[in-house]
C-alpha cells in the first residue's frame, strides 16, 4: 500500500492557496470600495451665499454730491490709486478689479496671495470737509474701513485719517477704531469695543470731517465722535482694507 500522506498534504496546501486567492480577489475586484462606500467621506461643502443687492443711496446723496463711483464700468478704476499703507515690495502690490459692478480686493502680486498690509484705493478727489460714504460686503477679510484727507506720496510716510472696523468673529478689539496716522506713527482718536461687524452682509460706512471734529458711523448708526487738536489738511479719500481678498466696496460718494 502507497502512502497517501503526500497527497493530502498537498491538497490542503492547494486548497489553501485557492481560498487566499479567492479573499484577495473579493477584497480587490472593481466596483467593491463604491459598493462599500468610501472609507473617509468627507461633508459636502455649502454653497457660497448669494450675494444681495447693494444699499439703497439715500435721495439727498444721489443728487448734487462731490463725488460719485459705482464702478459700473471696467475701467473705472483708471482715475484712482492703489496706495500700500505698510512697506512691501513692488512685487507683493495689492490688487485692486472691478466685479459685477463692484470693486474687489484681489489679494496682491502676481500669484494672488494673502498678505497682512493696510492697503487703501484712493478716489480722484480732494477733501476738506465733508462726508464719505461706502458699502461694503465682507466674504472672508474681515477688516473694512475708509481714510480720508490723505497726504503723501508713500504709504507708510504719509498723513490721514482712518476709520477701521473689525467683523465680530475676530478676537482681536476694539473692534472699531478712529485713529490719526502721521509718518506711519498711529494716534487713537476714539474707540468701540464691540460687537464687530456681521460678515457676509452689506454695510454702510460714513465717516464725517468737519474741521477738527471727526464721527464716524455705522449702517446710519452713530458709532463713535472724536477731536482733533491738530487737525489735518485737506487731502484724498478711499476705501481701507487688508490685502487678504474676499471684500467689496461700492457706491463711494462724497457730499460737501
Amino acid at each position: 500500500m502507497w502512502n497517501r500522506r503526500p497527497i493530502l498534504l498537498i491538497s490542503s496546501l492547494l486548497l489553501v492557496v485557492v481560498v487566499i486567492i479567492g479573499g484577495l480577489w473579493l477584497a480587490l475586484r472593481p466596483g467593491q470600495a463604491e459598493e462599500g462606500g468610501p472609507i473617509l467621506q468627507y461633508p459636502p461643502e455649502p454653497p457660497a451665499p448669494t450675494i444681495g443687492p447693494n444699499p439703497t443711496v439715500p435721495a439727498s446723496l444721489a443728487t448734487g454730491p462731490q463725488f460719485v463711483a459705482d464702478f459700473a464700468t471696467a475701467d473705472s478704476l483708471t482715475v484712482w490709486q492703489s496706495v500700500e499703507l505698510d512697506f512691501v515690495l513692488p512685487e507683493d502690490r495689492a490688487n485692486w478689479v472691478i466685479d459685477n459692478g463692484r470693486l474687489r480686493q484681489d489679494f496682491a502680486g502676481e500669484l494672488r496671495n494673502s498678505s497682512l498690509a493696510q492697503v487703501t484705493l484712493l478716489a480722484p478727489t480732494t477733501f476738506t470737509d465733508g462726508v464719505v460714504r461706502v458699502s461694503f460686503y465682507d466674504e472672508f477679510n474681515g477688516i473694512a474701513g475708509v481714510v480720508a484727507r490723505y497726504q503723501g506720496e508713500v504709504g507708510y510716510e504719509a498723513r490721514y485719517y482712518v476709520l477701521r472696523l473689525l467683523k465680530r468673529e475676530y478676537e482681536a478689539t476694539p473692534k472699531y477704531a478712529l485713529e490719526k496716522v502721521v509718518d506711519g506713527v498711529v494716534t487713537p482718536l476714539a474707540t468701540v469695543e464691540g460687537p464687530g461687524f456681521a460678515p457676509r452682509q452689506w454695510h454702510v460706512i460714513e465717516l464725517e470731517v468737519r474741521g477738527n471734529t471727526l464721527t464716524a458711523r455705522l449702517d446710519g448708526k452713530l458709532l463713535m465722535q472724536a477731536n482733533d487738536a491738530q487737525p489735518l489738511p485737506a487731502g484724498q479719500v478711499g476705501v481701507y482694507t487688508r490685502a487678504i481678498g474676499g471684500i467689496l466696496f461700492d457706491d463711494v460718494i462724497v457730499t460737501p
